[in-house]
């Protein structure tokens, strides 16, 4: 691939950390207010650009994987980062499928959604009638039994960042 078109690709790279990162920091403060849409405004924030961030270092299209290739060797970037995978924006970006399939599989139609708090905070209802939870003590992310613990893909993002940074600076002939 072209320097100029790796640095443009490096460049959106560290803008999607850059995101990732801002919604993180939001995260921090609604989480010191107690504000729940801020919470979850964050956290979606968050999952939108890891996930962009996933599809530019592993794109579904076959036939731009090795533009892809190139960009993780240049960021350091392999196959075994916590960015690849999407299961968590899908089922935020799928909300309205999850929330079908929800409704015609759930047992006892108990609905828990968008809690702020400990895992177990509530009791009674099956863990998959727990839509969407932000564990405080954990870190995590719950939806409907799946856990996703943000800390280690803060880290790779934050990381990511600031070797996105240094190569999207350099000169095209570097």
């Amino acid at each position: 691939m072209d320097k100029h078109v790796l640095r443009i690709f490096q460049l959106e790279t560290e803008r999607q950390c850059r995101f990732a990162i801002m919604a993180i920091e939001d995260l921090q403060k609604a989480l010191q207010t107690g504000d729940i849409d801020r919470i979850w405004y964050s956290v979606q924030t968050f999952l939108v650009a890891a996930g962009n961030l996933s599809k530019l270092l592993w794109p579904s299209a076959a036939h731009i994987s090795d533009r892809a290739k190139e960009l993780k060797s240049s960021l350091g970037v392999d196959d075994s980062s916590p960015l690849a995978p999407r299961t968590f924006r899908n089922h935020f970006e799928h909300f309205d499928e999850r929330l079908e399939n929800w409704a015609t599989s759930s047992k006892h139609q108990g609905f828990v959604d968008s809690n702020v708090g400990p895992s177990g905070m509530i009791s009674g209802p099956d863990s998959g009638d727990y839509l969407r939870n932000f564990d405080t003590i954990k870190g995590s992310i719950t939806f409907r039994g799946d856990e996703y613990i943000l800390k280690p893909m803060v880290d790779a993002i934050v990381e990511l960042h600031l070797k996105a940074l240094t190569e999207a600076n350099k000169f095209p002939w570097e």
